[in-house]
């Protein structure tokens, strides 16, 4: 498999329903994390809550150079950071489920999923794997011609606005 893999998947450029299912579960489940904090009713635990989870995540942290961005950048904002994880799962979840902007949400996806890799995943092994597993499928929507099909990409794709060719 291998590096051809991806080589033949930044290649084809027809339809491929594989694709289309990997960007739509995506979203669903980056809609559903952000949707579940938008619907939480204890104001303990988001986004007002954000900065004890960041202080938990930062207490064994393995990775000292993410204790410090924890500690220096993400706690003293804690709450700001904690409403733009929420709307930042929201937007990425429409966006892949809508098939609009798939390029870029599929960076955001990457770069949050890596976010909380880092931040959580020494936590244990399903919280290792998970955000792992997230930011691989991310990578392949984002080489994947045929994931943006049947979403608002291809329709808007077929009129040739040079701007949009950027996303």
């Amino acid at each position: 498999m291998g590096l051809s893999f991806f080589t033949n998947l930044w290649n084809k450029k027809d339809f491929s329903a594989w694709l289309v299912v990997i960007r739509l579960i995506l979203g669903v489940e980056w809609f559903m994390a952000g949707l579940g904090k938008v619907l939480q009713t204890d104001p303990t635990t988001f986004p007002e809550g954000m900065a004890g989870t960041l202080g938990f995540f930062a207490s064994a942290n393995p990775n000292g150079w993410y204790v410090n961005l924890i500690n220096n950048a993400f706690l003293p904002n804690a709450t700001l950071f904690g409403y733009l994880v929420m709307l930042g799962e929201l937007i990425v979840g429409i966006t892949l489920i809508l098939g609009l902007f798939v390029n870029f949400a599929a960076i955001v996806s990457i770069f949050m999923n890596l976010n909380f890799f880092f931040a959580a995943g020494w936590l244990g092994a399903s919280t290792l794997s998970i955000n792992w597993i997230m930011p691989v499928l991310g990578f392949i929507i984002l080489l994947g011609y045929g994931s943006k099909q049947l979403g608002l990409d291809a329709l808007i794709g077929s009129i040739n606005y040079p701007l949009y060719r950027i996303f």
